[in-house]
């Protein structure tokens, strides 16, 4: 997952071993090719349509402090722009519901999809916050129910114009004059968002992958029905378990799906170190660069408070701004740490700036490989969102010491199963 300048880490844009540099096309390249040198199945951006706002609807704290959300680039735009620079590696698009229309969804996506090769995944989101809506033209975001209803019609409307060109549709026969065959190509059904046909055929691995990130009970009933990469966030293994658990019996009991056709991927911070002594100096030194005051400040902004007691309650806090983030499963999450652990203000505040409460393996490459391999072996997770601490020196710490011990142990690919990202997926 990639979206600078910090990523989960608060810090990661001031430290000297972080690169600063991405807004330009290097910066992404480069990562791309160093994670397609570590066989990763996916390189995926994160995207929301507007500067994240405090509680008076301004963006002053966001941009002083390089709040997550300050920048954003069109995640289309850096998928076409990695894919001239890689060959296997999967390109992930967020692209929200709310706000696209669903035959520009589906153009752009199998665009994208054809012009790699078959490499493009869809990060389906519904957006969060009333600015986004603002910005697009709206007064607010509908309510968390409404905007997964309207989701659902949007991503049964893209399938559908994806599907209205039927395999071999596109005759191109220079003998009889025949470009595509009329009758295999198809208005989609009456009641969606769109007429179709859309102007594309099938793309090399048949349409994109769809990706979703929900954590509340509606976003995994939407995750069920539609995703075959569920991102997910949990705490502990035993959190894991149970997610993917229920995950994978509600696609099969309530949709019929297969479940092995959903790929839950697990969260996680990596701190890699030639030792675990210089692993856990690591990360004291990137907790010790967190400004205390200034992560409230960031946290006050991120649920819209006015004033924080650092020694007060964090379930309290949370509690007394339920709703503020847009997005009930994260606030989930949050408050269930918070209670877990026994977590102050100035806890959550930390730990929101230094990882924003997803798991954090720190160790050596042996140690993080034989964490990730307890957790796949146990089913706990079919795979892992590795975020970084810092640009690109994280991701380069673990392409070089964790993948190789995975792939030792023969639980990853030395190399990749074939030239689209479903080839992986199914590998």
């Amino acid at each position: 997952m990639v979206n600078p300048p910090t990523s989960q880490y608060a810090e990661n844009w001031r430290h000297p071993l972080s690169r600063t540099d991405w807004l330009s096309g290097a910066f992404f390249t480069d990562l791309a090719r160093t994670l397609e040198r570590g066989c990763f199945d996916m390189i995926f951006f994160a995207d929301a349509l507007a500067v994240p706002e405090d509680r008076h609807g301004e963006y002053a704290t966001t941009l002083r402090t390089a709040g997550k959300g300050s920048i954003y680039f069109d995640p289309i735009t850096l998928i076409s722009h990695v894919a001239g620079a890689t060959t296997h590696l999967g390109l992930g698009a967020t692209v929200s519901t709310s706000f696209v229309p669903p035959y520009a969804i589906a153009r752009q996506l199998l665009s994208a999809d054809h012009l790699s090769g078959g490499r493009v995944a869809w990060n389906i989101v519904t957006s969060t916050t009333d600015a986004e809506a603002r910005n697009m033209g709206q007064p607010r975001i509908a309510s968390p129910a409404e905007r997964y209803d309207h989701a659902d019609t949007v991503v049964e409307t893209v399938r559908e114009l994806w599907r209205s060109w039927a395999p071999g549709a596109l005759v191109h026969d220079r003998v009889s004059g025949e470009f595509a065959d009329p009758e295999r190509v198809h208005r989609i059904p009456e009641g969606l968002r769109s007429r179709g046909p859309i102007t594309l055929p099938r793309s090399p691995q048949g349409e994109p992958v769809l990706m979703q990130a929900g954590s509340s009970s509606r976003g995994r009933d939407f995750a069920a029905r539609w995703a075959e990469i569920v991102f997910a966030i949990s705490d502990s293994p035993e959190e894991m378990r149970a997610m993917r658990t229920e995950l994978r019996d509600r696609a099969r009991i309530d949709y019929g799906r297969d479940p092995d056709s959903v790929r839950v991927l697990q969260g996680i911070q990596p701190i890699v170190g030639g030792t675990d002594a210089a692993a856990q100096a690591k990360l004291a030194e990137l907790q010790a660069a967190i400004d205390l005051p200034e992560a409230l400040t960031k946290l006050a902004r991120l649920l819209h408070a006015n004033t924080l007691d650092p020694e007060g309650s964090a379930v309290a806090l949370l509690d007394a701004h339920r709703g503020a983030t847009g997005s009930t499963g994260f606030e989930d999450m949050l408050r269930a740490v918070s209670e877990r652990r026994g977590f102050t203000v100035a806890d959550l505040a930390r730990e929101q700036a230094m990882n924003q409460l997803h798991p954090q393996i720190v160790g050596t490459p042996a140690a993080i490989a034989d964490e990730l391999e307890h957790l796949f072996r146990s089913e706990a997770a079919d795979g892992f969102i590795v975020f970084p601490a810092l640009y690109h020196s994280s991701f380069e710490d673990f392409v070089s010491g964790v993948v190789p011990e995975l792939q030792r142990r023969g639980v990853f690919r030395s190399s990749y199963a074939g030239p689209t990202l479903r080839d992986q997926l199914r590998a």
